[in-house]
């Protein structure tokens, strides 16, 4: 079985969202402690992927159209669709998540890969996955603008995922919260996922 973690927490070891998240990777792995898991983390902070100009999408659509799946081109493509449990670090950034997550998951994105159309036209997706957790922190209050975590809720709906799941900490840097207790409801959240996983 495969843990994967996309680390998009771009602060590294003062980043909030990775404290969250590690809690999250401790937790399940005492939770799964009986079963055969591996894990592998993608840091998305040192990995080197560039958003799809014209050049490379013209390499990758002749790659697709040849169906030659198992280029590198497509490496983070297969390793998502490999994956048994994803688990997505990301702080909130600009109502959503740092750029560098949405170049991988459009890397990720792959048409005959990650998802197929059936011949009406309906997407099945391929990935082995039934659940993601989406872990993120926030300085000020979510609210109604979750575009991150509903972007990627839309994805697995895209690529197969069947389940998601989503913990926060929020308004961490308003003054006068109490941030300790704030830190502490969210690895509570994480807790409840872990124990419905």
């Amino acid at each position: 079985m495969n843990f994967l973690f996309v680390n998009a927490c771009m602060r590294g070891e003062d980043s909030r969202t990775l404290r969250l998240c590690r809690n999250y990777i401790e937790k399940f792995k005492k939770a799964k402690a009986g079963e055969s898991w591996s894990f592998a983390e993608v840091d998305l902070d040192a990995a080197d992927i560039e958003p799809l100009n014209r050049e490379r999408l013209a390499h990758r659509d002749a790659l697709a159209r040849s169906r030659k799946w198992d280029d590198e081109e497509f490496a983070l493509a297969r390793q998502i669709i490999a994956a048994d449990h994803i688990l997505i670090g990301a702080p909130y950034w600009d109502l959503s998540f740092p750029s560098k997550l949405k170049v991988y998951l459009e890397r990720c994105s792959v048409t005959g890969l990650t998802f197929i159309y059936s011949p009406e036209g309906i997407p099945h997706g391929q990935c082995r996955a039934q659940s993601l957790s989406y872990v993120t922190t926030a300085g000020s209050a979510i609210r109604d603008f979750n575009f991150g975590y509903e972007y990627v809720r839309g994805l697995c709906a895209l690529f197969g995922i069947e389940k998601t799941f989503f913990a926060s900490a929020e308004e961490l840097d308003i003054i006068g919260k109490d941030v300790p207790a704030i830190m502490a409801a969210a690895e509570d959240k994480i807790t409840a996922i872990i124990d419905s996983l």
